[in-house]
């Protein structure tokens, strides 16, 4: 299995978009279910030339994105991210792959010190890939969200270098 990672483009929001609206997908993010096009095309976009946007593609199609957003002003060592892989391609180390190609540009190019993501408690796949790169968990969010007709805790988490 060849996983190419690249720079996000335009053309990979149709896979990305089948990516965002997938089960999986939604019930270990925050996002809603039956996104559209539309909404998930302008999601991609970079909100400042710090944003990192990556794809991993295999065979021609996107099987995982990923974004580094780096913060502003008083927090412009600090950045968030979020990483998506297809739930055809789930353990094949394709989040792995995103992560370390984020984490080299935050480290050696964007100069970034910490990096941040909530996770929810009970996402145990997502919890030892972030801990595998030096992620710690700092506090735990109280019923953060609404999933599944319950509220669910979460994590803050981050890496310091």
């Amino acid at each position: 299995m060849e996983i190419t990672i690249r720079a996000m483009r335009s053309d990979d929001a149709a896979d990305i978009f089948e990516i965002v609206n997938q089960r999986t997908f939604r019930f270990w993010t925050l996002a809603l279910p039956y996104e559209s096009f539309d909404s998930v095309k302008k999601w991609l976009e970079p909100q400042s030339p710090r944003d990192l946007h990556l794809s991993a593609e295999l065979d021609g199609r996107v099987v995982g994105a990923s974004a580094l957003r780096p913060f502003y002003g008083r927090r412009a060592h600090a950045a968030e991210f979020w990483i998506g892989v297809h739930e055809d391609h789930s353990r094949k180390g394709i989040g792995t792959r995103l992560l370390e190609a984020m984490i080299d540009t935050a480290d050696n190019w964007l100069n970034i010190k910490r990096i941040e993501m909530t996770v929810f408690t009970d996402h145990v796949g997502a919890l030892a890939l972030y801990s595998k790169f030096g992620f710690e968990i700092e506090g735990t969010h109280k019923a953060a969200t609404f999933r599944d007709g319950v509220f669910v805790d979460a994590y803050c988490m981050a890496r310091l270098r």
